[in-house]
């Protein structure tokens, strides 16, 4: 119980960019800086089996885990709310309200959720140490894939839902879950071990 008590204390937080207190200023330059990340990562396509792997959920992972809960889900909100309004920020330049309320809106209304719960674990220790870091980041893909396939369930069905929406991309969020906790694990070997 120690051990655990010890992890997720709030003196162990790791959050690496440590914007707490800072100028609200600059919390706007990491805002935009994040949401240009996110668009990035959206049109980065890696050569993969059975489907090529986006490394936008990469993005939504680490946006979470270094920016904290509040700036992370700002952020994450903010490229959301540019591809509602027709930015192409999007994975494969998808943009409007019917991508929403489409195939993949279960994914997109996760990746919010996704911010929150990584960027409070962060602060909470959780994201400091390889093992840790780990379990939060598939803990989240886990929120993602359960809100996803649960919408797109309600559009193909479930069976559907699992061949289509889970099964291909599975391995691929399992690499960007292991890429993410390495860099995690990374920053906080050369970094300071405190905020």
């Amino acid at each position: 119980m120690n051990a655990i008590a010890h992890l997720v204390s709030p003196s162990q937080a790791y959050v690496p960019l440590r914007l707490a207190g800072r100028p609200l200023a600059l919390k706007a330059v990491v805002l935009v800086l994040g949401v240009a990340f996110l668009t990035a990562s959206s049109y980065v396509q890696v050569p993969m089996y059975p489907v090529p792997m986006t490394m936008q959920t990469f993005a939504v992972l680490a946006v979470g885990a270094f920016c904290g809960w509040r700036l992370g889900l700002a952020t994450i909100v903010a490229w959301l709310a540019l591809a509602m309004l027709n930015v192409p920020v999007l994975s494969e330049g998808k943009v409007g309200l019917a991508v929403f309320m489409g195939a993949t809106g279960g994914y997109l209304a996760a990746f919010p959720i996704m911010a929150i719960f990584i960027g409070w674990m962060a602060e909470r220790g959780w994201t400091g140490r390889t093992v840790p870091a780990f379990i939060t980041l598939l803990i989240a893909e886990v929120i993602c894939f359960t809100m996803g396939v649960g919408w797109l369930s309600t559009i193909v069905g479930f069976d559907k839902a699992i061949e289509y929406g889970l099964v291909p991309f599975a391995l691929g969020d399992l690499v960007k879950t292991v890429l993410a906790t390495a860099i995690l694990t990374a920053g906080r070997r050369i970094g300071p071990k405190t905020r």
